[in-house]
């Protein structure tokens, strides 16, 4: 127990997330279960729509247009170098990108509830 809980928030760079407005942000996610071992990886490009401690970071995807939200959290933001980066989830080469960031989703554990099978 000793760990503190820390909300996203102590995490976000105001000054970075000024700078990411408008910017095309190639996004590595690795999706893991509830003890770290990893699901999967998935990656998407867009551009940033919403960068604020509140609301989070949210991103246009550039293929379909989707928007995808993640927690207020800048850590894992950086400046690209220039250059050509391969989209690993659509193949898709992404020629400069102004950032990269990676996310790393946990499941949560299971509860006792939601082993029980309906009588």
């Amino acid at each position: 127990m000793g760990e503190k809980q820390l909300q996203a928030r102590e995490f976000f760079d105001d000054k970075l997330a000024s700078e990411l407005i408008g910017k095309r942000l190639l996004v590595g996610i690795t999706h893991q279960n509830s003890e770290g071992a990893m699901l999967r990886r998935t990656q998407l490009v867009g551009h940033v729509t919403v960068a604020d401690r509140n609301r989070g970071i949210c991103i246009r995807d550039d293929q379909n247009s989707q928007e995808t939200r993640f927690p207020p959290d800048t850590r894992g933001i950086t400046p690209a170098r220039p250059g050509e980066y391969r989209n690993r989830t659509t193949g898709e080469v992404v020629k400069d990108p102004e950032y990269l960031a990676s996310w790393r989703i946990t499941a949560p554990a299971a509860t006792p509830s939601d082993s029980s099978e309906n009588t």
